[in-house]
């Protein structure tokens, strides 16, 4: 079980924390090291995460805590926001990351669950993301808790095309 909350200003060291390890866990072969370095510094500066913690209108970070208070995960929720493909608006699901050394754990689950009642509480429609077109086990994880795929849009590192798979989940309200 992981407890989770809203992140407040006072979390931005180890949201930034948080945010470089994981990604650079999950998502280093894509990168050069200085691309990787560069998209970092611009996506977890501290003004990036200042700028949107102080805009919950817009924006929602959630971290989520181990049974020992350790930062373990976080994710990051975009309200009212267009779908890249056309017709839709509702909570885009930016980023949600754990440690490694925390998967399998259930904790995916738990937060996605939080996240599905927020964006409710929100009166979103729908929650969707995107998903690297070659992370086929993220996929079939979305798939289990409710989301279909609706499209592909490019998406290129510093490294290679990769493309992305748009994923949505209709809310029953």
């Amino acid at each position: 079980m992981i407890g989770i909350r809203e992140a407040t200003i006072e979390d931005i060291p180890l949201l930034r924390n948080l945010g470089m390890a994981t990604y650079r866990e999950h998502f280093s072969d894509i990168w050069s090291a200085a691309g990787m370095q560069d998209f970092l510094n611009k996506d977890f500066s501290i003004r990036e995460l200042q700028q949107s913690i102080e805009s919950p209108a817009c924006h929602c970070w959630l971290m989520a805590f181990d049974a020992d208070n350790q930062g373990v995960g976080f994710a990051k929720i975009n309200w009212s926001k267009p779908m890249p493909l056309p017709g839709q608006v509702g909570a885009e699901l930016q980023k949600v990351y754990f440690l490694k050394t925390q998967a399998g754990r259930g904790y995916g689950k738990q937060l996605l669950q939080f996240i599905f009642q927020s964006a409710k509480d929100r009166q979103q429609g729908s929650i969707w993301l995107e998903v690297l077109k070659s992370n086929a086990s993220a996929q079939r994880f979305y798939e289990s808790c409710g989301f279909e795929v609706r499209g592909e849009i490019p998406f290129s590192t510093d490294k290679a095309d990769i493309g992305m798979v748009v994923m949505n989940c209709g809310l029953s309200r």
